[in-house]
C-alpha cells in the first residue's frame, strides 16, 4: 500500500528532503560550465583565488565587505577546485539543493508530506533558484542560510530552550556575515512571533537573541553601509521596479512560469474566500511567515531606494524566492485533492521554466551576453 501524502512510493518521509535536495543539485548543475563567467564572477574569482588572505583582508577594508565571509569560503573551496566555471559554480549548486531540502523541512513543520514535497520541488525549479545554482557568487548560499535560519527559528519558538536560542544567535549572525540583508529576515520574524508565539519566554528568548546578534555585528554592518557607494550603478526606484518586482525577482525573464504562478495563487486565495475550504491554522502560520519573509525584505529595500541610496536590483533578494516556493506549495495543496494530481502541477510548471532554462540561463552567453570564457580561451589558444 502506498504511504499516505506519497506520490506512488513507500519511501520512508525522512527521505523526502535529501531527495528533494538531491534533484536540486542535479537541475542547477545542469550545463552549470556552460554560459561565459561575467564580471561579477570574475570578482569572486579575482578575491578568492587570486589573492592571500592577507590580501583579501586589506581588499574588504576598501570593498566588497558585504561578501566578505563568502570570499573567505571560496578561497577555501579553491584550495581544492580549480577555479574553472563548473568548479567555481559548484557550490552555488549544492546550496540550491540545501536550500530546497530546508524547504521540505520547514514545510513539514507546518503542513503536510504532499505540501512540503511540492514547496521543495517549486523551491528547485524556480527560475531566479537556477539561476543563482550556476552563478559563483553568494546568492543560493543566502538562500540556504535563510531556509534553515527560518527553520531553526520556528523550532526555538516552539520549544523555547536556552540551547535553541544561543543556535539561532549563532545562525543569525552567520547568516548577516553572508549576506547583511539578511538581518532584513528579522522583520518577518517578530511578525510571526508576535502573532503565534506570544508567550513571555519565547517573546523574551527572541528579542534577546536577535538583539544582541545585531548589536554585535553592528561594526560589519556600519562597515557595508560606508561601501554602498560601490553599487552606484543600481538604477533608481522607477516604472521598470514593478516589472523587476513581479517578474524578474522570482521568475527571471520567464513570463510563462510567472503567469502560472499567478494563476495559482490566485485560484487559491478564490476557494478560501469562497469558504468552500480554509486552510488549517498551522497552514496559515506557514502562509504568514512565508508572506512576511516574502514582502518585508523587499518592502524595506524599496523603500530604502527611493528615499535614501538606490540599492535594489531582483537578484539581491534571491534569498526569499524559497518563500514564494512555500507560498506555491501551499495553493498546489489547497487546489488537489490527491498527490498526483499536486505532481502534476509541479511537471506543468517544469513545462513552463524548461524554455528559459535551456536558452536564457544555460547558453553560452547567458550572463548578461559576456564572454569572458570565450575571449580567455582565445587568448589561450
Amino acid at each position: 500500500m502506498l504511504s499516505p501524502g506519497v506520490p506512488g512510493g513507500r519511501r520512508p518521509a525522512a527521505l523526502d528532503p535529501l531527495l528533494v535536495g538531491v534533484l536540486a543539485v542535479a537541475v542547477s548543475m545542469a550545463g552549470a560550465a556552460r554560459p561565459s563567467f561575467w564580471y561579477d564572477e570574475a570578482a569572486t574569482i579575482s578575491a578568492s583565488y587570486s589573492r592571500s588572505l592577507t590580501q583579501l583582508w586589506h581588499m574588504l577594508g576598501l570593498v566588497d565587505a558585504v561578501h566578505g565571509l563568502y570570499y573567505l569560503l571560496m578561497h577555501g573551496w579553491f584550495q581544492v577546485f580549480a577555479p574553472t566555471e563548473f568548479w567555481s559554480r559548484a557550490p552555488s549548486a549544492l546550496a540550491v539543493g540545501g536550500a530546497a531540502a530546508g524547504t521540505v523541512v520547514l514545510g513539514k513543520q507546518f503542513s503536510s508530506r504532499t505540501v512540503a514535497v511540492a514547496s521543495g520541488a517549486f523551491c528547485a525549479i524556480l527560475p531566479r533558484t537556477t539561476w543563482a545554482g550556476i552563478e559563483a557568487r553568494p546568492y543560493a548560499l543566502s538562500m540556504m542560510a535563510a531556509v534553515w535560519l527560518t527553520v531553526l527559528l520556528v523550532y526555538a519558538a516552539r520549544r523555547a530552550t536556552r540551547w535553541l536560542w544561543l543556535s539561532y544567535a549563532v545562525a543569525l549572525a552567520f547568516s548577516i556575515l553572508l549576506d547583511a540583508y539578511l538581518a532584513l529576515l528579522l522583520a518577518a520574524y517578530c511578525v510571526f512571533v508576535a502573532a503565534f508565539h506570544r508567550t513571555r519566554t519565547v517573546l523574551a528568548g527572541f528579542a534577546f537573541a536577535s538583539a544582541a546578534t545585531v548589536a554585535a555585528l553592528l561594526p560589519f554592518l556600519l562597515t557595508v553601509a560606508g561601501q554602498a557607494h560601490q553599487i552606484s550603478w543600481v538604477a533608481p526606484i522607477g516604472q521598470r521596479t514593478i516589472e523587476d518586482v513581479l517578474m524578474q525577482q522570482y521568475f527571471e525573464r520567464c513570463p510563462p512560469a510567472a503567469v502560472l504562478s499567478a494563476l495559482l495563487i490566485g485560484a487559491a486565495i478564490v476557494l478560501w474566500l469562497s469558504g468552500s475550504a480554509r486552510p488549517a491554522r498551522p497552514g496559515r502560520q506557514l502562509l504568514v511567515l512565508a508572506a512576511g519573509w516574502l514582502a518585508m525584505p523587499t518592502a524595506a529595500i524599496l523603500t530604502y531606494s527611493a528615499l535614501a541610496h538606490s540599492i535594489y536590483t531582483p537578484r539581491y533578494l534571491c534569498f526569499t524566492a524559497p518563500a514564494m516556493a512555500l507560498i506555491l506549495g501551499v495553493c498546489a495543496g489547497a487546489l488537489t485533492a490527491r498527490p498526483w494530481v499536486t505532481a502534476a502541477v509541479v511537471a506543468l510548471f517544469v513545462v513552463a521554466a524548461a524554455p528559459n532554462y535551456v536558452r536564457a540561463q544555460r547558453n553560452p552567453y547567458a550572463k548578461y551576453g559576456m564572454d569572458y570564457s570565450q575571449v580567455a580561451d582565445l587568448i589561450t589558444a
